[in-house]
């Protein structure tokens, strides 16, 4: 399967048994029926309070990464790229993660947006070698940060919410829909169209939330504890509503490595 990295730019007998019932039985067939369109009407309404409840709780922690980059055209000659993503505050003091590919080596200037409309100039501390993560930091105390969870616990079925820059320009669009597939391996590679190097990332989740390009870097939510389970990475070239996150619990792995790193 041929898969690309989201673009930095600007991706189913009762009827007869009822036309048996008597009047009476009818009557009380149709008192069923309205209770249990009430029912549903309600349980609708509850999902999409939580739905709201967690978005609104999760999306002061997602800011909006700018970036400008040197990348070189296939005859060699420099270039000046800009690019757009998205990242999650993981700390009050202004830690930020985010896709390696949407801070890759080359780039100049990092520019970061909260949700409150603030900005901030960014550095890069940490890239992931290993994988399409890292961490960039803004001058800034006194954050909300993302709850990270533990992927080890989603399983396919789950619901999820995608938040994230979508198209470069939309800030903290929000997305929605389900775990439909755990532990997939992909090859994914920049759509630039120069640069044509690709990475093989493992373990990911798939979703059918919708990954637009921006997304990238952003949260996947887990609707049921509001907590982050992935980070939205990828989305199939080949077919419609399919995107993959990388487990929050590889991104655990990396994050402390950095810390320690820096307490030594």
């Amino acid at each position: 399967m041929a898969v690309i990295f989201v673009s930095f730019g600007a991706g189913y007998g009762g009827s007869l048994l009822a036309e048996d019932l008597t009047s009476s039985d009818t009557t009380t067939q149709a008192s069923t029926t309205i209770t249990q369109n009430s029912s549903t009407k309600v349980a609708s309404q509850e999902t999409t309070n939580s739905i709201a409840a967690v978005y609104n709780n999760v999306s002061p922690s997602v800011v909006s990464i700018t970036s400008t980059s040197t990348t070189y055209s296939f005859f060699g000659g420099p270039e000046t790229e800009e690019g757009a993503g998205t990242g999650m505050i993981i700390s009050s003091s202004g830690y930020i993660l985010t896709n390696k590919h949407v801070v890759p080596s080359g780039t100049q200037t990092v520019q970061v947006t909260t949700s409150n409309g603030n900005q901030y100039t960014a550095t890069v501390v940490a890239r992931d070698s290993t994988n399409d993560l890292a961490v960039i930091k803004i001058n800034a105390t006194g954050l909300m940060a993302v709850t990270l969870g533990d992927s080890s616990q989603i399983q396919v079925g789950n619901s999820v919410l995608a938040i994230g820059n979508a198209l470069g320009q939309f800030q903290n669009s929000l997305s929605s829909g389900i775990i439909s597939g755990t532990n997939r391996t992909i090859t994914a590679g920049d759509d630039s169209g120069f640069n044509i190097s690709s990475e093989t990332l493992t373990g990911l989740l798939q979703t059918d939330a919708a990954i637009n390009p921006g997304n990238s870097g952003g949260p996947l939510v887990d609707v049921a504890t509001g907590q982050v389970i992935g980070i939205d990475t990828a989305v199939s070239s080949d077919g419609e509503d399919i995107g993959f996150a990388i487990p929050i619990n590889q991104a655990k792995t990396f994050i402390a490595s950095y810390l320690s790193a820096r307490s030594n």
